[in-house]
């Protein structure tokens, strides 16, 4: 490992789906649906295991910008 790189920042489901300020169901359907959802695909994520799924703090950051609006209608 580099140790000028600095660790990856990540949360399991549950963490994630509370800094999205959603629920982890919400987020394990979208992780499942995919680029198949119908609406809008979820974060990014990444597979540990088969057991372990994590998600990048700044790939949950760069959903959040994408969905930012600048006017309600």
């Amino acid at each position: 490992m580099d140790t000028n790189t600095p660790p990856r920042r990540v949360l399991r489901t549950r963490d994630a789906a509370h800094y999205l300020g959603m629920s982890p169901s919400w987020l394990r359907k979208k992780r499942l649906r995919g680029a198949n959802d119908p609406g809008d695909p979820g974060p990014q994520f990444i597979r540990v295991s088969p057991l372990v799924i994590v998600y990048e703090i700044s790939a949950l950051d760069r959903w959040l910008d994408e969905r930012a609006m600048r006017s309600a209608a």
